[in-house]
């Protein structure tokens, strides 16, 4: 089974400490990582993980890091297109600092420039599912029209909101979305869901970290529980829960069973430090 993931690609530069440091203090760090990530990423190399085929689109370009990155790619068996091949690009970082009393992430980082996107000719033969995650906004629209055209299952990624997503989500079958997802006008949960399924999504959901994650399918408003665990990282359970979820409903097209199955997966992912460790070879 073929999945396309559309958007970010970072370089992390991953600190573990005991604590949240004090501004304008220093910090010795128990434990330093490198590897690549962002949401479409860690989610495309979920689902191959997993058993799928993922196809990656996002910007590289040529910096000093390229090499590094399609290594990593290669390592992770993960087939992509650079939408910046040809171009001067620096590359994405985010500097993320995971607190190990508590488990939770905090990150730094920036959104890529809105730079002109090369080469849009890429093939969707087989393509069963796609997700995109808000990134290269412009070019995804035409991609998600495309998808739509070739019957292939669209899944948004709303990590947050971000400039001209209501014109994508005409084009999205089915939305994922973060506590910090806030359309205009929004001012609880409930606004949300309504947001989306006014703008042409069949099905939604909104992801609350430990909590419930709330559900909309056709009429049908629900709850679903997800596991309870002793947290050691959160950096990636959100981009792992939305590959996970691409690969089970995939295979199957059953929303919720594919909801539950992907909370497991990333609070599996949450046990450990990282987010590659729970897959069993190393932190990168």
């Amino acid at each position: 089974m073929k999945g396309l993931f559309w958007g970010l690609l970072t370089i992390d530069l991953h600190f573990f400490t005991d604590y949240y440091p004090e501004e304008n203090t220093k910090t010795k760090v128990n434990q330093f990582n490198l590897y690549i990530g962002g949401p479409a990423t860690n989610a495309a190399i979920t689902f191959q993980h997993l058993g799928g085929e993922s196809k990656l689109i996002t910007g590289i370009g040529q910096n000093t890091s390229s090499n590094m990155v399609r290594q990593e790619l290669k390592k992770n068996v993960i087939k992509f297109h650079d939408l910046k091949a040809k171009q001067k690009a620096e590359p994405i970082y985010a500097s993320i600092l995971t607190n190990t009393s508590s488990g939770s992430r905090t990150i730094f980082s920036y959104p890529p420039l809105a730079d002109k996107i090369e080469d849009l000719d890429i093939s969707l033969e087989d393509i069963r599912i796609a997700m995109f995650d808000g990134f290269y906004i412009d070019s995804a629209i035409e991609m998600a029209i495309r998808c739509r055209k070739h019957g292939i299952t669209t899944v948004l990624d709303g990590g947050s909101w971000k400039a001209k997503t209501e014109a994508l989500l005409p084009y999205i079958d089915v939305a994922i979305c973060s506590e910090d997802f806030t359309p205009p006008g929004a001012t609880n949960q409930t606004d949300v869901i309504a947001y989306l399924l006014n703008h042409g999504v069949k099905k939604a959901a909104i992801t609350r970290g430990a909590k419930p994650i709330i559900v909309n399918e056709g009429e049908v408003n629900l709850l679903v529980e997800v596991p309870h665990i002793k947290v050691v990282d959160t950096l990636g359970a959100g981009d792992i829960f939305h590959g996970a979820f691409c690969y089970f409903y995939g295979k199957n097209n059953n929303f919720i069973p594919s909801l539950e199955a992907a909370a497991v997966v990333a609070a599996r992912s949450c046990e450990f430090p990282g987010p590659r460790t729970w897959m069993g070879y190393g932190n990168n």
